[in-house]
């Protein structure tokens, strides 16, 4: 079959005929790829810069790809939940099950995970993953927007790690995919929305896509002091950093009220500085950090999808074939676009 390999350090990537995956384990489902989505971190790989070179995760040669929809082909002999020909969606974290952050519900933690493709990936014809990070396509769904459910799933776990009340305000800072899923889902649950962004396609689909939430764009006005002005100067109570700058950072700090919470979800290139005393200390300002979802977060995304109250289809900006991956990656590196899926 045909794969998209990172063969060794260094930039670039390799489309290769490499075998079939085949099912080893009574618990393994062998799908075959529909759609899969290019992830920023991706990208990373792709260049391999230092965030890349630095991530012991990585085990090299591995096929690339982890935000896929698919069509089940065969299962193990101890699968119960899944049959030829279901459609399904995969969580990247592929977890034990047994450890203890397993067991306290905490499954994107597991002490023993695999971050899926560094080892292995869907940028491929076929995968093979164990049915436990396999998860049902809800039938209101396309193919081609099973693919984003990733993406939707940081956004809303991203959303529910700190309570929140209808009449809330929270703040989004970069309205790439991620942050327009969860301006979405914050809307729906009754939060007063707002979402900044320099890049004007992005500040565009914002305004038709974030289902009314308020659009500032931060290249024409202060983002701190709009943010100020809609609260009568008390700040937000929750603000998400998707930029993943220092300049996002500092921002999130400035507009956030007394008490509030800032989570972070952005992929940092590079360390950034804040001094803990003034940011936070004397605020009592908690600063979060997550990481993929659990499976609370599908039940909260499903509750989502079947209300109707998320769009991911407009969020697809590009479908291309599985061999115009270099067209893809650039695509993908540009202001100008959301999510870009490669088609085995």
């Amino acid at each position: 079959m045909k794969a998209l390999v990172k063969e060794k350090p260094g930039p670039g990537l390799s489309l290769l005929e490499i075998e079939n995956p085949r099912i080893e384990n009574p618990d393994d489902v062998l799908f075959k790829v529909e759609y899969c989505a290019i992830c920023v971190g991706e990208t990373k790989a792709y260049e391999w810069d230092e965030w890349a070179a630095n991530d012991k995760t990585f085990r090299l040669p591995t096929v690339l790809g982890h935000e896929a929809s698919g069509i089940v082909v065969d299962v193990g002999s101890a699968v119960k939940r899944f049959k030829p020909g279901d459609r399904i969606v995969n969580d990247p974290l592929i977890y034990c099950g047994y450890c203890r952050t397993c067991r306290s519900g905490f499954t994107n933690m597991c002490e023993n995970r695999e971050i899926y493709g560094k080892r292995r990936g869907a940028f491929a014809e076929y995968a093979v993953l164990p049915e436990r990070v396999i998860c049902p396509l809800p039938s209101k769904l396309s193919l081609e927007e099973g693919a984003v459910l990733e993406n939707f799933g940081i956004a809303v776990h991203a959303v529910e790690v700190e309570r929140r009340d209808p009449g809330d305000w929270a703040v989004i800072i970069g309205a790439g995919p991620i942050g327009i899923l969860a301006a979405q889902t914050l809307v729906a649950w009754g939060v007063n929305t707002v979402i900044t962004e320099l890049a004007e396609p992005r500040l565009e689909m914002a305004r038709h896509y974030a289902n009314g939430a308020i659009v500032v764009d931060a290249s024409r006005e202060n983002p701190v002091e709009a943010v100020l002005e809609l609260t009568h100067g008390h700040g937000a109570d929750l603000v998400i950093e998707m930029g993943a700058t220092q300049t996002a950072l500092d921002q999130a700090f400035d507009m956030v009220r007394l008490c509030g919470t800032v989570v972070t979800i952005g992929t940092f290139s590079r360390p950034v500085t804040f001094n803990p005393f003034f940011k936070m200390t004397r605020r009592e300002i908690k600063l979060l950090s997550v990481m993929g979802r659990t499976w609370e977060t599908w039940r909260r995304m499903n509750q989502l999808i079947e209300a109707d109250k998320v769009q991911l289809r407009p969020l697809i900006s590009h479908i291309l074939p599985l061999e115009e991956y270099e067209k893809g990656f650039d695509l993908v590196k540009s202001a100008g676009v959301m999510k870009v899926l490669l088609k085995p």
